[in-house]
């Protein structure tokens, strides 16, 4: 393309007649192609071919099979659930706002109002694995729990639950602990109380998040009739990608760039990525993340990390999601570069379990249709 195909947000957004986070979020689904601008690093540009294509589209009635495949894609929803949506700019879990639940709950509170019990125990597990990474371990205890004759039954997965999370979490610090789950995992990185209690607050935040990729990858594999520890292991893999649960690590490099005044090097660096890919914007919170507002409200405004969340969010003009956040608390905290990924994870398996009993108990495969473009 040449330089006439470029242009700026504010022609943008005009010619679309949205606002600028919506902008953002058609760029983070891919839908709009953004390049830095090679005159002022500052801003961002936007392929003009994209925006016409997607001005055609919206003024087109949309046939179903298209509605369907958008839909894959941040779109409508496309799975019943009573576990969690997002509305309204907040995350509601089984008619309790994020923000409620992260004042008032343990990540065990957090389980058992997921999975609908009245209480939930994570007994002390042993760690049998030396694998280096937090991954690796996780991957190798929860494969050992895979059953020889697979099942997912509703009524046992939630007495399982409790045992695996507390594997998960061990598997993940490398030791074997007892406790609730934050405390595991704050004192383990030499936290005091107040560092403990955000853990606490990040594990809940993190609990579920209606269908993200990891969660659906779960649930399809409960929906084959697979066995709990197998659902929550393609939970796990799908999880480990750049561009879920490894989001936080690059967040953290942009932060660490950014405290030391190296940001437009940072940002000219991944022009080419969705700002999405380190922690800004959100498809389904265009006014900002109410996840990473509980968490940076946490860390205090003069933290250098926290300032440097703010100056990257004022540069790109796109508000910060959970995992800047969540990169923040990791610098905040000096915690290890794998502390993200680990209460990712932890936090996130509840959700999963909840996911998978209640997708199990529909009784239904989910099995979407393909939409053939080869040439033959």
């Amino acid at each position: 393309m040449n330089s006439l195909d470029w242009i700026d947000a504010q022609t943008a957004c005009a010619m679309l007649g949205v606002k600028p986070q919506t902008l953002y979020a058609y760029v983070s689904r891919g839908q709009v192609r953004a390049e830095a601008d090679a005159e002022d690093a500052r801003r961002s540009l936007y392929a003009r071919p994209d925006v016409d294509a997607l001005l055609q589209q919206n003024r087109r009635p949309r046939a179903r099979a298209e509605i369907a495949e958008q839909a894959i894609r941040w779109g409508e929803p496309v799975l019943s659930t009573a576990i969690s949506e997002v509305r309204d700019g907040m995350l509601w879990l089984r008619g309790l706002s994020i923000e409620h639940c992260a004042k008032h709950f343990t990540l065990e509170d957090m389980a058992a109002h997921l999975w609908a019990v009245s209480a939930v125990d994570a007994p002390e597990s042993e760690v049998a694995s030396s694998l280096p990474s937090p991954l690796g371990r996780a991957l190798e205890v929860l494969s050992r729990e895979v059953p020889a004759a697979p099942e997912l039954k509703p009524d046992a997965a939630t007495k399982q639950g409790g045992r695996l999370m507390s594997l998960v979490a061990n598997a993940l610090l490398g030791k074997s602990a007892s406790g609730p789950i934050h405390l595991r995992l704050g004192q383990s990185w030499g936290l005091d109380a107040s560092g403990c209690d955000d853990v606490r607050r990040a594990l809940v935040l993190l609990s579920d998040h209606e269908l993200n990729p990891s969660t659906f990858a779960v649930r399809i594999a409960a929906s084959t009739g697979a066995s709990l520890p197998a659902a929550l292991l393609s939970g796990l893999a799908t999880l480990s990608g750049p561009r879920h649960g490894g989001v936080a690590a690059l967040a953290r490099v942009a932060l660490q760039a950014t405290e030391s005044g190296k940001m437009l090097a940072f940002l000219n660096d991944h022009a080419d990525q969705s700002p999405y890919g380190y922690g800004f914007g959100h498809p389904l919170y265009p006014e900002g993340d109410p996840r990473a507002r509980l968490i940076l409200a946490r860390l205090g405004a003069t933290a250098s990390p926290v300032a440097a969340v703010r100056a990257l969010s004022s540069e790109l003009g796109i508000p910060p999601n959970i995992d800047a956040a969540l990169a923040a608390l990791s610098l905040v905290h000096k915690l290890p570069d794998d502390a993200a990924f680990t209460i990712f994870a932890t936090g996130r398996l509840i959700g999963w379990i909840a996911h998978a009993i209640e997708q199990q108990k529909t009784g239904e495969i989910i099995r979407p249709r393909a939409r053939y473009r080869g040439s033959v």
